[in-house]
């Protein structure tokens, strides 16, 4: 039983599996290019006496497996493809480019690094395949607005325009201080929940209105309105020196323009990256300035809105000059700790942020030279307490904790500077810091690709505009944000927008199975 195999009708009755229709018709067009370059660049690296060369070749080599396979067999959402790029990006690039956080390392760890991934990504998309064989397609039935059958196309941009302008509304008065008597009379704990509600509601109205805007339908004064909301947000979310924070908002929007057409968005995309390159080399010097380091508060200071102007304009300074080599005020030991772990030194390109192959290589040469013990699942165990609202908990563990715990336990951070930033570690690394070699690469691939098997049939033909597809939605978004985090940050992340939105849609939506006009 499949999916129609048709191309996506961009309409209310648009399904979610229709979305894979779009991907497998890009990886048709890409793979056997993209199969060449790998080849030719693996060939470049021997040539050079690359010590990551057989790495490399390893972790491409399972990247384009696993898109080829998926590219055969998918029907739904393509979480299994996006992290195959996701590992070629962030475990092969460092090699590619000679990243000095890797290349200190000795020939056969790179090898190992390499096969590793390529482990990973082969088990993931085996039992992935053998899932899709075993599972079958959800029934159609699902959650959609009340009224849907009535509605046309003009209500996913009402939807869509409608959750964008409250996202934007609460993000400005969050920094202008309207919401602190509401977040005061609320119970403790209550802050976090209100923040993954404006998330969410935020991520799903942007995503909307970009699938409307990449048609190229719009009028220009919605155009206009989508453009500048999207600037605002993203100008208030990154001011406090996070630039994961406005990822979300980035990532639904070239998600949007991409299911729109079917093709990449590379004007949005380039700009974006040179912005977040260009911002993300001064940042640790605006934390040393700006972040309280006292671990009784706040590690976050807020920055208001009359402020920002200001604090972009010195950010701007600061990036500038680690661009040229200026030389910068030096960094607070706290940020030095977590520049000179990441990237070796007191600043940090986008490469050196994009290399998930420093964390596998760290923790393979703590296990296998310095002999620390494995931790044999106990960032895992963490997961199901902090599940546990905040409301009701208000002393549960930090999020971060399972980072916390690898960092302190392979003696990569400072209990004490974990209360102003947290280096990363990524999904893989820590499988390998819980399991060991090889096992924790297979029990890694093994779930994530039956789980992923498992999303793909539940939800290929439920339809764009409901719960369902919300929820679809900010679970891809999730995911596709995951590179640097660990386990329980994902799930706790991934549960903590779910709710929101289920509590949020309940009361507007009906249970039916929809059918075009034609159909009925």
């Amino acid at each position: 039983m499949t999916v129609r195999n048709l191309s996506p009708t961009l309409d209310r009755f648009a399904a979610i599996g229709d979305l894979a229709v779009s991907v497998k018709k890009l990886l048709a067009g890409i793979l056997r290019p993209l199969g060449l370059i790998l080849f030719f660049e693996t060939a470049l690296l021997l040539l050079t006496a690359n010590p990551g060369a057989k790495g490399f070749g390893m972790i491409a080599l399972g990247s384009w497996l696993a898109l080829s396979i998926w590219s055969q067999a998918g029907v739904g959402l393509p979480i299994l493809p996006m992290i195959a790029v996701q590992n070629l990006i962030a475990y092969g690039l460092p090699i590619v480019v000679s990243n000095k956080t890797v290349m200190g390392y000795p020939e056969d760890f790179m090898t190992s690094a390499g096969m590793e991934v390529m482990l990973f990504s082969i088990t993931m998309v085996v039992c992935w395949r053998v899932g899709m064989a075993t599972l079958r397609l959800a029934s159609p039935l699902c959650y959609v607005l009340q009224g849907f059958d009535e509605e046309g196309m003009q209500s996913l941009e009402r939807l869509g325009f409608g959750l964008a302008i409250a996202a934007t509304v609460c993000q400005v008065g969050q920094s202008l201080d309207w919401m602190d008597l509401i977040f005061q009379a609320l119970p403790a704990g209550s802050s976090s929940i209100i923040n993954a509600v404006v998330s969410g509601v935020g991520a799903c109205g942007f995503f909307l209105v970009a699938i409307i805007l990449g048609k190229g339908k719009m009028p220009l004064f919605k155009r206009l309105l989508f453009w500048a909301m999207l600037a605002l947000v993203c100008f208030i979310t990154a001011a406090n020196f996070l630039l994961s924070s406005t990822a979300t908002i980035i990532f639904s929007v070239l998600i949007g323009l991409f299911w729109s057409n079917g093709r990449v968005p590379w004007p949005f995309l380039l700009l974006v990256l040179v912005l977040l390159s260009f911002l993300n080399l001064g940042k640790f010097t605006m934390r040393e300035r700006y972040w309280r380091l006292d671990e009784e508060d706040e590690n976050v200071q807020e920055i208001k809105l009359a402020d920002m102007p200001s604090h972009y304009k010195e950010w701007v300074e600061v990036s500038f000059d680690e661009l040229i080599g200026n030389e910068t005020i030096p960094l607070h030991p706290a940020f030095a700790e977590i520049a000179n772990a990441e990237s070796g030194s007191n600043s940090q390109s986008m490469l050196d942020r994009i290399n998930n192959l420093q964390n596998l290589l760290y923790v393979m040469d703590a296990v296998q030279r310095q002999h620390i013990t494995l931790m044999w699942g106990d960032t895992y165990m963490l997961i199901p307490p902090l599940l546990v609202p905040r409301i009701l908990w208000p002393d549960k563990p930090r999020t971060h904790e399972g980072q916390v715990q690898l960092n302190v336990h392979f003696g990569r951070q400072a209990l004490e500077s974990s209360f102003q930033t947290y280096i990363a570690w990524g999904l893989l690394a820590e499988a390998y810091g819980n399991f060991g070699p090889i096992f924790g690469a297979l029990l890694l691939g093994g779930v994530l690709g039956f789980c992923f098997a498992w999303v793909e049939k539940l939800v290929a033909r439920k339809l764009l505009l409901s719960m369902e597809g919300f929820l679809s939605f900010t679970l891809f978004l999730s995911i596709a944000n995951s590179f640097e985090m660990v386990s329980s940050v994902l799930i706790t992340t991934i549960f903590q927008s779910f709710i929101p939105i289920v509590l949020a849609s309940l009361p507007f939506v009906e249970h039916i199975v929809p059918r075009r006009p034609a159909d009925g």
